[in-house]
């Protein structure tokens, strides 16, 4: 599976809902949207510059869902990254009545896999997907078997959005490997994927990934991301 992350609303509606047609014209199976935050703990600097213009820009998480819905025809599947506090707020109930149907799952870097069962307890019915780590244990993948999600997302670094990846490392090998033979899910590697080789060789290791930086920073500019998107899709 090879997705796409997208700050929702960057730099304005229009653009962003045209970056969102390059990534589903060049054959993408998923796409990841960020509702903005005012504490984006996960993400760099590119990813929280953009998340910052936005919410200064006046983009509510309330327009972002209202975009994400308009979507509901395309066949691309997605995926709403945001933050505890965000689906706290709207109402994890009024989120989810708002959304199911529309995105395929949430991913909340500020909630520990163990805290999800407290969202389904207070009426949250989507799935949420669980994080694994390169410190994650065979105890930890039993966890993140008990969610409905189909992926988790593999976090291949120490660190940040925006931070470079070894795809050759045995740490990193050896986790992907014990993680893929505890779960039925698909392994998803985020953070670290820049390049047409770095996809190559996490699809060699894993069942996808997702690029995350590298799309921001040409989502000003859809052309550039277009020929960006058709760079990672060259064999």
């Amino acid at each position: 599976m090879r997705g796409i992350y997208l700050a929702g609303g960057y730099p304005d509606a229009g653009t962003f809902k045209k970056c969102f047609n390059a990534v589903v014209k060049n054959g993408f199976d998923f796409i990841e949207i960020g509702i903005p935050f005012n504490d984006p703990t996960a993400d760099g600097p590119v990813i929280a510059r953009a998340i910052q213009t936005t919410l200064e820009s006046g983009i509510t998480p309330a327009n972002v869902m209202e975009e994400i819905l308009s979507q509901r025809g395309t066949t691309i599947k997605k995926y709403v990254m945001t933050y505890a506090n965000i689906i706290y707020s709207y109402g994890m109930r009024e989120f989810s009545e708002r959304m199911a149907g529309c995105i395929d799952g949430v991913i909340i870097p500020d909630l520990p896999n163990r805290m999800a069962p407290l969202f389904y307890d207070s009426g949250f019915d989507i799935p949420i997907v669980p994080f694994a780590t390169l410190e994650s244990r065979e105890s930890d993948i039993e966890v993140m078997n008990r969610s409905t999600s189909e992926i988790i997302y593999f976090i291949g670094v120490r660190g940040i959005t925006g931070s470079k990846s070894d795809f050759t490392s045995p740490e990193l090998l050896d986790k992907i490997r014990m993680i893929r033979e505890n779960t039925y899910k698909k392994v998803i590697i985020g953070f670290g994927v820049k390049t047409a080789d770095d996809a190559r060789q996490a699809l060699a290791i894993g069942d996808g990934y997702v690029v995350g930086t590298e799309a921001v920073l040409r989502q000003q500019d859809p052309a550039a991301l277009d020929r960006y998107l058709q760079s990672l899709n060259h064999r």
